[in-house]
């Protein structure tokens, strides 16, 4: 633009043709803010009848719109003696080139994109009033036009130097501003590939850490693992002695005894029996926790197991004066498993589930159904004790794990026999889960899958 010659925007008014109100009223303050004069046409049909009413020194327009779009309104414009020097500036979201050619044809006199900048829409508005003032004067000799090619086809561009131009430079000032965003873009991308470049140095440093520290707890776990075995064993030789030296003394085989040493005796070897048990418990978990457990997969008969596993422990429940109870089905249930390991999850079920019932019954039963094509076979160990608060159970699984409570502080155990009964049902490629009423009783279950 000439520095020397500047326009005064309260001499120019300019219509803004625009369907959409809210973008209509944006234009109208975004124009008026720079003192020109403004009116709004919200179609083209409404921006002809203001034009012919009162020529405006500008029309501002949208493309798309109902009833006569921008195309329609400008080559309108254009071809109207009384109307064609009106500059017209089409505002678009078009980007295919035979959009601009099209917009050309009909005699526009500058496009502006969508979304633009403010700034440059004003500085668009202003060139176009300033190329307006300067091309007052006397009659110019009428130009012929170009013939542009686009795509094969052939569009004749009837326009003059000046509004050719304009064109040109409005497309390169689009270009430039285009290429602006593209080289911040560009700088954008390469800053963020450096940041990633440092983060991924970070995350596989971290990950090298991550994985010389695995292999450290790997060592520690297995330094555990043995030394609980070896304590474990350790411990079992005396206690085994014990054990059976105090059953020797109970058989009279050295002589008579009195009933305080009777009593003495057998207190000594209930509490060594406990004690032998929780030692088998840690050695177990031990087994498991350094992967050193060995199934021996062998044909099952689950109703003799079960049987056998109640008359083991009724005595055990008698003495608490419980009621242990098994049900089975009429038909015959075999299944291959490891006979010792699913006989230690039932006796642990049920030895807990003496344990936290004061009366009533234990039940011991056993069903089997077609899962998804697959052989259910369920293990269930029902009590009628105090049951399990909810905020306890998600606890009930984790190792040495007791729950804190009047009704089960008396129990004794290391916490350990659900946790155990949990690894084995896994190792066995079943699950373990429990459903619990807290002051009514659980119901223990030991879900066994087998592929038909």
């Amino acid at each position: 633009m000439d520095s020397t010659y500047q326009i005064q925007p309260e001499e120019f008014e300019i219509l803004i043709v625009e369907d959409s109100p809210t973008q209509a009223e944006r234009l109208r303050r975004l124009i008026q803010s720079k003192a020109y004069r403004v009116r709004v046409a919200l179609n083209g049909q409404l921006a002809l009848a203001l034009i012919r009413e009162q020529k405006p020194d500008l029309v501002l327009s949208d493309i798309i719109m109902p009833e006569m779009d921008g195309y329609e309104l400008c080559r309108t414009i254009k071809s109207d003696p009384a109307l064609r020097e009106i500059p017209v500036i089409l505002v678009t979201a078009l980007n295919d080139p035979k959009d601009i050619i099209r917009g050309i044809e009909c005699g526009a006199d500058n496009f502006v994109r969508k979304p633009y900048a403010e700034d440059y829409l004003l500085s668009r508005i202003s060139h176009m009033l300033l190329n307006l003032r300067l091309r007052e004067g006397p009659p110019q000799e009428v130009e012929a036009g170009i013939a542009l090619y686009l795509g094969n086809q052939k569009h004749f561009i009837n326009a003059g130097r000046q509004q050719i131009l304009d064109l040109l430079i409005s497309t390169y000032e689009q270009a430039v501003q285009v290429n602006s965003e593209l080289q911040a873009r560009e700088r954008q991308v390469i800053e963020l590939n450096m940041r990633l470049a440092h983060h991924a140095a970070e995350l596989e440093t971290i990950n090298r850490e991550i994985a010389l520290k695995n292999l450290e707890l790997a060592e520690a776990s297995r330094m555990k693992s043995a030394f609980i075995a070896n304590m474990s064993h350790e411990l079992r030789t005396p206690l085994n002695a014990i054990i059976g030296f105090t059953g020797a003394l109970l058989m009279k085989l050295p002589g008579p005894l009195t009933p305080d040493q009777d009593k003495q005796l057998n207190t000594i070897r209930s509490s060594a029996r406990h004690l032998l048990s929780l030692i088998n418990d840690i050695l177990d978990v031990a087994k498991i926790e350094a992967g050193k457990v060995t199934l021996a997969l062998e044909r099952v008969q689950c109703q003799d197991l079960l049987n056998h596993t109640a008359d083991t422990l009724r005595p055990l429940a008698a003495q608490k004066g419980l009621a242990l109870s098994v049900e089975l089905p009429g038909e015959v249930i075999v299944i291959d498993s490891d006979r010792r390991a699913l006989t230690q999850i039932i006796i642990n079920l049920v030895n807990n589930a003496i344990k936290f019932t004061d009366q009533g019954t234990v039940k011991v039963a056993l069903s089997q159904r077609l899962d998804a094509s697959q052989l259910l076979t369920e293990f269930s160990v029902t009590d009628s004790g105090a049951g399990i608060k909810p905020e306890d159970q998600s606890k009930l699984f984790q190792a040495f794990s007791q729950l804190d409570s009047t009704s089960t502080r008396h129990a004794e155990g290391a916490g350990l026999g659900l946790y155990l009964c949990q690894n084995l049902a896994n190792l066995l490629g079943g699950n373990l889960y429990f459903t619990s009423d807290y002051g009514t009783g659980s119901t223990f279950t030991l879900a066994l899958r087998e592929k038909r």
